[in-house]
């Protein structure tokens, strides 16, 4: 069999090319046509790509997934769907061949499908080996001649019983710039770290399991395609410092007004119309940080931040400030450059000489 990383998708032997036609084309056009291949680019590889984009952005609309997905795997955008989904499963199965040496020796009676099942469960697997190997001790684990043979399932597979094993108190974690596009839910065992740094990855989304660090302290998210945070990102009561510039963030949750320990929140650089009313609620809040972002009005509830030091605001969309403003007793800086400001309080315009 080729192997996969040196061939076309329209060079692959048929067995391969059936599941994805069975998968995306209704009748199956395999059985009608011989020119598959064909057909194969303007019927079957389309929806196959916006599949794969609402594996990385399930809430977004097509055009956000789409971008996010070009991002990821740092697509061309004038080449055609066929053409991307070509060159994402191609750095799929390299990348798993790299990890994984015997990934593509299959048996000649075994029949694999490049189907979208296939795709999300080596996405996962690739990214649980890219933790992995960042893990105290794990690289030298993988490279054991027992471990470092076995397919890339089963390494998948081994992840949980070693981080058990293992890993359970480690403190403090960089997984920086180690080309993740998935964060596995495995992170959640790591109950006892205290700072996680993701910063320059391809994120589009983080596990409900992340809320289980407990104990985390510091969380460095900057410069990831993060569109959305969980709910549960409210259940780590220990987070003083969230750091979240450089993503396409378009809202907050809620529930991020429950990090009532949180001092620093970094917000630069998103796509954010407008912030919760439960941002109040960040009784320490020491600075917020909120420059480039599509802001056009802030809520009321900011001027509870009794604590704030700083408030950036530079370059959004703002025609006004909340005369509540006014209370931030211990503010001393207040950015807003590059804003259509008409309405500002004398009270705030004389303090900050506006």
């Amino acid at each position: 069999m080729h192997p996969i990383s040196s061939a076309s998708i329209e060079s692959l032997p048929n067995e391969l090319l059936l599941p994805i036609l069975e998968a995306c084309v209704v009748p199956s056009l395999f059985s009608v046509c011989k020119r598959w291949h064909h057909l194969l680019a303007s019927e079957a590889m389309p929806p196959l790509y916006k599949q794969i984009g609402k594996v990385h952005v399930p809430q977004g609309n097509t055009k956000e997934q789409a971008l996010i997905v070009d991002r990821i795997y740092k697509l061309e955008e004038k080449l055609s769907e066929a053409a991307k989904v070509n060159a994402i499963f191609r750095q799929i199965f390299t990348l798993a061949r790299s990890l994984s040496t015997l990934e593509f020796k299959w048996k000649t009676e075994e029949k694999r499908g490049l189907t979208l099942a296939n795709y999300s469960s080596y996405l996962l697997n690739i990214n649980r080996l890219l933790l992995w190997k960042k893990l105290p001790g794990g690289e030298e684990y993988l490279s054991r001649e027992e471990i470092k043979h076995l397919p890339l399932e089963k390494k998948g597979e081994l992840l949980r019983d070693w981080i058990e094993e293992n890993c359970k108190n480690i403190t403090a974690l960089d997984l920086s710039r180690a080309g993740l596009t998935y964060l596995p839910p495995e992170i959640g065992q790591l109950s006892e770290l205290q700072t996680l740094s993701l910063n320059q990855n391809q994120l589009s989304s983080l596990p409900a399991e992340v809320g289980q660090l407990s104990q985390l302290k510091g969380l460095d998210l900057n410069q990831n395609q993060l569109t959305s945070l969980p709910v549960e990102i409210g259940q780590l009561s220990q987070l003083q410092e969230l750091y979240l510039n450089r993503n396409q963030l378009t809202s907050l949750p809620a529930e991020v007004g429950r990090l009532d320990q949180l001092q620093w929140l970094y917000l630069s650089q998103n796509q954010l119309t407008a912030l919760p009313t439960e941002i109040g609620q960040l009784s320490q809040l020491q600075g917020l940080y909120l420059n480039q972002n599509q802001l056009t009005a802030l809520p009321a509830e900011i001027g509870q931040l009794s604590r704030l030091l700083w408030l950036e605001l530079n370059q959004n969309q703002l025609t006004a400030l909340p005369a509540e403003i006014g209370q931030l007793s211990d503010l001393q800086t207040l950015e807003l450059a590059e804003n259509p400001l008409k309405d500002i309080a004398e009270k705030i315009r004389q303090r900050f000489q506006l």
